[in-house]
């Protein structure tokens, strides 16, 4: 039986929203490892609900390439898909990148404030070995930088297409120094304390194209997680 990391239901969300969230958060933090079976049984069983909106999550994860179905073979976790990989890290540098440059003229004290506490939790996850909050707390830092140039829906779109990204991320925490990231971030919040937003594309730049240089280890490491040219 499958054992499904669960998440706390936000105010005034429903069971089908909850459901998605809870089963994309443990796809891209890999308790569902790419090329293993499920069902909707079983992930029904394990969430504690009906299978409607376990079925309505599963349509919609196959549309964005996250789950493969094979008519009278299952349902599968999609491989990890190197082109959407890119793909993701390439919107995600794109966009960050002028948002970092405008958070640099716009940000608040309250902005640095917010992003300081952050940094703060994500020292506290590093401490606990745990590796979906600090992941987490990753996400939310980004998210922040956002919010401060009132884009946040910009960042919701960009999560949108990160799933893929997000699973390599992810699966590299693994082989990751997690201070080498903190100080990363650390990097991005002075940036935009300092407001030095000339800076600003050269620190987006070095945080996001790390990815490059781990697929090629990652591959190597977990051989079976990755779609080959010919497929499954």
């Amino acid at each position: 039986m499958i054992t499904l990391e669960l998440l706390e239901k936000e105010c005034g969300e429903t069971v089908r929203d909850w459901t998605f969230r809870t089963i994309l958060h443990n796809l891209v933090n890999l308790v569902l490892p790419p090329g293993s079976a499920v069902s909707e049984n079983d992930v029904a069983s394990s969430l504690g609900i009906s299978r409607t909106p376990v079925r309505e999550t599963f349509i919609r994860l196959a549309q964005d390439g996250l789950l493969d179905v094979y008519p009278q073979k299952g349902t599968y976790v999609s491989l990890v898909d190197e082109q959407r990989v890119e793909e993701g890290r390439y919107m995600r540098l794109c966009l960050e990148t002028h948002t970092m440059e405008l958070a640099c003229e716009v940000r608040s004290s309250e902005d640095l404030v917010a992003l300081e506490a952050n940094l703060q939790l994500q020292r506290l996850a590093v401490n606990e070995r745990n590796p979906s909050r600090f992941f987490s707390l990753d996400g939310d830092f980004h998210r922040l930088v956002f919010v401060t140039c009132g884009k946040e829906r910009i960042w919701e779109a960009i999560r949108k297409m990160s799933s893929h990204f997000d699973r390599v991320r992810m699966l590299s925490l693994h082989a990751t120094n997690w201070d080498k990231i903190i100080a990363q971030h650390r990097f991005l919040l002075d940036v935009i304390g300092n407001r030095n937003h000339w800076k600003a594309r050269e620190a987006v730049n070095e945080h996001l194209t790390k990815v490059n240089y781990d697929l090629g280890k990652l591959r190597r490491e977990y051989p079976s997680y990755f779609r080959t040219t010919q497929g499954r």
